[in-house]
């Protein structure tokens, strides 16, 4: 059942939660996702009959939380998270990030966060503004971003075209969280799941994640051959499974 907290930032997040014995599971979902997504879903399952707690939410701007989606940045919804794992939760936790759910994961880690045991990156798309989307404008693209303050883009998914904006605040406010300029230091359990065939996030960026991050009692990066950006097949949400009982 989704319950919902306020913030101490004028904001109402919407969240699950499920309590186990185990060690707890969050998950954070991707740009433009929410907590309905298969993968957090069918991980919720997986985590009640395992007995772990777990936790999903949506970010403001997202699903059933408050916010102006086209008004906010990854800041607050980097904010959102750290509200919610210390308003939501107690004792040693699992970060499970899916796409820029990944960058969030990278960021927390890069902050020092307490009670996080494990981390596992599903298709990461850190510092993704910056390296995938105004690293490739054209000189005269970047022009109308300033200009305009968005740019709109099309992407294919499932042979549907898809129009989304990206402005330009949202494009700056990703230059002062950047995770991939520099080393991150985690003792903890580190898995990278990244599908060969992903379209919107290279699988060498979680080559590249994994030569960053320094001190990990393990890492591992896990390559599905034939896997796409979103990794929610069977056999991929099998492989997520064991990489969570791995993590504990």
């Amino acid at each position: 059942m989704t319950q919902f907290i306020k913030t101490n930032y004028n904001q109402t997040i919407a969240y699950n939660k499920i309590e186990g014995k185990k060690t707890g599971i969050i998950f954070l979902s991707g740009f433009k996702s929410d907590m309905m997504g298969q993968k957090a879903l069918e991980i919720e399952k997986w985590a009640t009959i395992n007995d772990h707690s777990f936790l999903r939410f949506d970010y403001t701007g997202h699903g059933k939380s408050s916010g102006n989606f086209d008004k906010l940045v990854f800041s607050d919804w980097l904010k959102d998270t750290m509200f919610i794992i210390k308003n939501l939760t107690s004792g040693p936790q699992i970060l499970i990030g899916s796409s820029m759910g990944g960058w969030i994961v990278l960021s927390i880690i890069k902050q020092n966060f307490k009670n996080i045991k494990s981390i596992i990156c599903i298709a990461a798309a850190p510092d993704f503004p910056k390296l995938l989307i105004w690293d490739k404008l054209s000189f005269y693209q970047k022009k109308e971003l300033i200009k305009n303050k968005q740019i709109i883009l099309k992407k294919v998914y499932d042979s549907e075209e898809y129009k989304y904006a990206i402005t330009y605040k949202f494009i700056k406010d990703s230059l002062s969280n950047l995770v991939m300029t520099e080393n991150l230091y985690f003792k903890g359990k580190v898995f990278l799941y990244h599908g060969m065939q992903d379209e919107d996030v290279p699988y060498e960026t979680s080559l590249k994640i994994s030569d960053n991050i320094k001190g990990a009692s393990l890492i591992q990066v896990i390559l599905e051959k034939n896997g796409g950006h979103r990794l929610s097949e069977k056999n991929e949400l099998i492989t997520i499974k064991k990489l969570i009982e791995q993590s504990n």
